[in-house]
Formats: structure tokens, sequence, C-alpha cells
């Protein structure tokens, strides 16, 4: 399939000979040539090879984790709480994860590049199990709550636990900050406890 026409990042001797710009691809195959976007230099490139590695992803799931096979370009660089769809090829598989860890001979880093990473741990963010705290008078009752990875959680907005309302009052976010401001929101993928209140008799609306 032809090139022609597609856009590549690569550099250009006339202008950028240390840094990769936009260059348009005027001819493919074995001796492909670009035109730069920037100053217009048509000129004969080097396709760059892309080496795979294959990398251990270790997905968790509430209290259970999975083990998964996928296959990244390793050049490719990660940090923590990135967000990644791992796809499994042995099964064929695929689970969107926030990374939790990136295990680099032995040690855990914030960020490396794939070709230095040998495990990388995540937190499946497809569904979430969200823990949420209602208070009534003294008393705080634990609820698990399965949402979306992508569902918000609004301080001053109401949560539905059982076909019953309760006002969120705080918002604890993975990492130890709170939200507690009217209209803060976080995702439930970042969320690491929700704090409502049993709302008060004949409650109608906001609280």
């Amino acid at each position: 399939m032809s090139e022609e026409g597609n856009e590549i990042e690569i550099k250009c001797p006339n202008c950028s000979p240390a840094d990769e710009i936009w260059h348009e691809i005027i001819k493919s195959g074995q001796s492909p040539v670009a035109k730069c976007m920037d100053c217009g230099n048509v000129h004969s490139y080097r396709v760059p090879r892309i080496k795979m590695k294959t990398v251990k992803v270790i997905v968790s799931h509430m209290e259970q984790s999975r083990v998964m096979q996928m296959l990244l370009d390793e050049t490719d660089r990660f940090f923590i709480d990135d967000e990644l769809v791992a796809d499994d090829i042995s099964t064929g598989d695929v689970v969107p994860i926030m990374i939790t860890a990136l295990e680099c001979d032995d040690k855990r880093k914030p960020s490396a590049s794939v070709k230095d990473i040998d495990t990388i741990w995540g937190r499946a963010i497809d569904e979430m199990t969200v823990k949420v705290a209602i208070q009534r008078g003294e008393v705080t009752e634990p609820v698990d709550l399965k949402v979306p990875g992508d569902f918000r959680f609004v301080v001053g907005q109401n949560v539905r636990i059982d076909g019953k309302d309760y006002p969120i009052v705080s918002i604890k976010i993975r990492g130890g900050s709170f939200k507690s401001k009217e209209n803060d929101y976080v995702l439930a993928k970042k969320v690491k406890r929700v704090y409502a209140k049993k709302p008060y008799q004949g409650y109608r609306g906001k609280y």
C-alpha cells in the first residue's frame, strides 16, 4: 500500500539536521523521498526500523490479577499513571489499564523506555469498583460501587446507590489528595474513596 501523501517525522538535512520535523512523503518504497513541511527541501531518507519487544504485563482488577504478554516498540517510553491498552499476544484479550509500576532489573522506576522494562504493572480501568463511605450521623457505612472507569464523581452532586441518592461531600484521589470544592470532579479510575452523606429528611435536590 502506497504511503505517498502521508506525513512522517524525520530529520531535514537543510533546516533541522538534529531534530525530527514533519515531512510529506513524495515517494515511498525502497528509496523513499519526502518534502520538508518547514523549508520545502525535498530529500531521500532512511525508513526507521522498529524493533519490538515482548513485555510482561500484570493487570490487577479488584482482588485478582492476570499476566499478559504484550508486544511493544522498544523506543516507546512510559510513565506511572499513563493509560495503556494491554493487548495479549497469546490470547488476543484487550484490557485498558492505568500503569501503576514499571519494573526494570528488579527495581521500580517512575518512567522507563520499553527496552529497559521487564514488567509493566497496571490496574484495569474498563470497570472500577469504587469504595463509597456514606456518613449517617456518627456512623459511616462502606459501600462498593461498580462504575465505568471514565465515570465522573462530582462534589455537590449525588451518587446513586441501591436506588437512593446521596450527595457527595469530598473525594479522595489515589495518591492522597482530596477534592472538596463544589463541582470538583474525579474520574472513577483515579478515585481512592468517595465520601457521601445521607440526606436530611425531606431532601429533594441539592444538598
